[in-house]
């Protein structure tokens, strides 16, 4: 594992893809077209491509990419597929859940010293933080999601010019503005960046609003709405949350290490 004075040596870029015969192959096109060029301009860089139709093969190219890791590597992992609210849908119709994904990909950060940088170039992606597992290492240090659909041509166009700003985990921030400012529409880009830290604390943040949370606990144990049973509910959510974060978020953001 790379440890807080680890010299990073090399940084890689692994496309990963898994479209159906009918679709644009994206993945293909953006590390074709320019991830595969990266190490003539740094020769530090790396990229490699795995084309994946099944879960079976997507578990092997991660556990590939984990072994293939040498000391001083930090990586970032692209994903070109379809999203579903449950998980990342793959070109032979099965779901990597959101746990599993995490369960694969975490490895890989541990290994790296919190420095993954994941891609999620599919549509709706920003599920994937509903399936956060305080109790676990985060799985990624950052990664890029979608909040809508996105077409092909956003996404050949958009990390196309990200691509062109990026090597790794340092360069996210001038990336990230020209993928924003390629695929602006009306002033809203369907790409947003999320850090693993962030969206740990707005999750268990015992203050957040909790509302909506309060009245679906409630509905689904079948206790009646009224400001007594909201109150009791919404302490003992708070309650919870709090012991969750005060308990896990160290751990959660490698910060007992680092």
């Amino acid at each position: 594992m790379n440890k807080p004075d680890t010299e990073i040596k090399r940084w890689g870029i692994v496309m990963i893809q898994s479209l159906t015969a009918s679709d644009r192959k994206t993945g293909e096109e953006l590390y074709h077209d320019i991830v595969q060029y990266k190490h003539y301009y740094q020769s530090e860089a790396f990229s490699l491509f795995y084309n994946v139709a099944s879960l079976e093969d997507f578990k092997l190219a991660i556990q590939n990419v984990l072994e293939s890791i040498q000391d001083g590597d930090i990586v970032t992992l692209h994903f070109e597929t379809h999203g579903h609210e449950r998980g990342i849908a793959l070109s032979n119709g099965e779901i990597v859940s959101w746990r599993v994904f995490y369960d694969l990909i975490r490895p890989i950060n541990i290994k790296i010293g919190h420095l993954l940088f994941v891609v999620m170039s599919m549509c709706k992606s920003i599920a994937m933080i509903s399936s956060l597992n305080p109790e676990a290492r985060a799985p990624y240090r950052a990664f890029i999601c979608t909040v809508r659909d996105v077409t092909q041509d956003e996404i050949i166009r958009g990390f196309q010019v990200f691509y062109e700003k990026y090597f790794y985990l340092l360069d996210i921030h001038q990336a990230y503005k020209a993928l924003e400012k390629e695929t602006n529409v009306n002033g809203i880009s369907p790409f947003q960046i999320l850090i693993a830290e962030d969206v740990f604390n707005e999750t268990f943040n015992p203050n957040r609003n909790i509302n909506s949370l309060v009245i679906e606990q409630l509905k689904s144990l079948n206790i009646t709405i009224n400001e007594d049973s909201k109150r009791k509910m919404s302490d003992a959510i708070k309650k919870i949350l709090k012991e969750i974060y005060d308990k896990h978020q160290e751990f959660y953001n490698f910060r007992d290490i680092y």
